[in-house]
């Protein structure tokens, strides 16, 4: 591994318009346009990639010379392709440093963007009632998901098949508090004073997702192994939205959940792409099979070239929590008050499934297509707060009932 030694500090540039209106005295509302653009990012490019050539990697070799991998692999159609593995080639750098494979070098190549528009509607105290009501629409890209994970292109000559939705890409998100303090009057043991009411609603659509396969070496360049590696891409045809993770998917590929799964050439549409692709698509898809739903397929690459699906283009499920509370204080003199609360997590026990990629800690378990072999793919079979291991009520978990009385003085 190198570093660059002109490397720069990244920096990030941040502007924003923001109006405010009251509406009413208690009442007011603020929209707002919030963007930047971060760059100098530190990444990680294979100095000592082969290279392609006539379209195809030299790892393979072109299909029409015999003794190439790639004419071996068309050779082994009567035996399901099985045979199909790429010669790993040396890299521009190898003739000099022969004892060197994999060159990673550092260096300030990334970039990334956001911009969104912030709404919020704020009412203060108005005959016991305030809430807050906000909502965001917005669109984050980037070439990594943050400043220290230093991914390495699939392809070290195009950085720019990094760029993508990033995992912080919540397209919309809304959030609602409100508090009511229900009128009182005075009663025995003041029974009938000192109630209030409070919710918080948090909807929002689903985090993004890609397929990155860390096990198949369709380029025959030996990338998948490397140190940051970001493994290899397949190629998608359709609308994105069709893979969009939803618990339509928990029954599918014999129970084990996730986008419907065709081995072989056994799925007509997927072979009609892999067909217009040439043969060694055909080699690949009876090698590995596809995914098909609705209109759209995932279909893996030729052997001997890149795949073409962008980063992170599809969506996982969205994320639905209701919380409710119930207070009751008694005041006791001037300066004491015991407060007694009933809290609902969840209250409506709404099933929320986790990403496919899950949260901390998490693995391409569910979204690599060739490593899962068609089990649960797209879809990880379990709750946000239980994938991220982060049990914290109001993260996703079913519905939790908390009692708790409190003294204030």
């Amino acid at each position: 591994m190198g570093v660059d030694r002109n490397m720069k500090t990244p920096y990030v540039v941040k502007w924003s318009v923001d109006i405010q209106h009251a509406i009413t005295n208690d009442l007011s509302l603020d929209v707002a346009y919030v963007g930047n653009h971060a760059a100098r990012l530190l990444g990680i490019i294979d100095l000592n990639q082969p290279l392609f050539s006539g379209g195809f990697s030299p790892g393979w070799g072109d299909p029409s010379v015999a003794g190439t991998a790639a004419n071996l692999c068309l050779a082994s159609a009567a035996q399901g392709y099985n045979n199909c593995s790429p010669n790993v080639p040396p890299g521009p750098l190898s003739a000099k440093f022969p004892y060197l494979g994999i060159i990673n070098w550092l260096r300030n190549q990334d970039w990334a963007n956001y911009n969104g528009l912030q709404v919020a509607l704020t009412q203060r105290a108005w005959h016991g009632l305030s809430y807050v009501a906000g909502y965001t629409y917005s669109h984050s890209l980037g070439m990594s998901p943050d400043n220290w994970s230093f991914i390495q292109p699939t392809d070290s000559t195009n950085i720019n098949n990094l760029y993508g939705n990033t995992v912080f890409d919540i397209r919309h998100h809304f959030t609602y508090s409100i508090t009511y303090a229900i009128p009182g009057m005075k009663s025995p043991g003041q029974i009938l004073q000192g109630w209030s009411v409070n919710s918080i609603v948090n909807l929002q659509t689903g985090a993004p997702w890609g397929a990155t396969d860390y096990t198949t070496d369709f380029s025959g360049t030996g990338e998948i192994n490397a140190l940051a590696a970001n493994g290899e891409t397949w190629d998608f045809f359709g609308n994105p939205s069709d893979f969009k993770t939803t618990k339509a998917f928990l029954n599918t590929n014999g129970g084990a959940g996730g986008i419907p799964y065709f081995p072989n050439t056994s799925n007509p549409t997927c072979l009609s792409h892999a067909q217009a692709l040439g043969a060694l698509a055909v080699a690949s898809l009876t090698d590995l099979g596809c995914y098909a739903y609705k209109s759209s397929v995932l279909i893996p690459p030729a052997y001997g070239t890149y795949g073409t699906l962008a980063p992170n283009v599809f969506r996982g499920p969205g994320f639905v929590n209701v919380d409710f509370s119930v207070t009751k204080a008694w005041t006791f003199r001037e300066r004491v008050t015991a407060q007694f609360r009933a809290e609902f997590f969840n209250i409506f026990n709404h099933p929320n499934i986790a990403n496919p990629f899950g949260g901390p800690g998490g693995s391409p378990t569910y979204t690599d297509p060739s490593g899962t072999a068609g089990a649960s793919f797209g879809f990880q079979p379990g709750t946000p707060d239980v994938i991220s291991s982060n049990p914290v009520l109001g993260s996703g978990g079913p519905r939790a009932i908390q009692l708790g009385l409190k003294i204030i003085f």
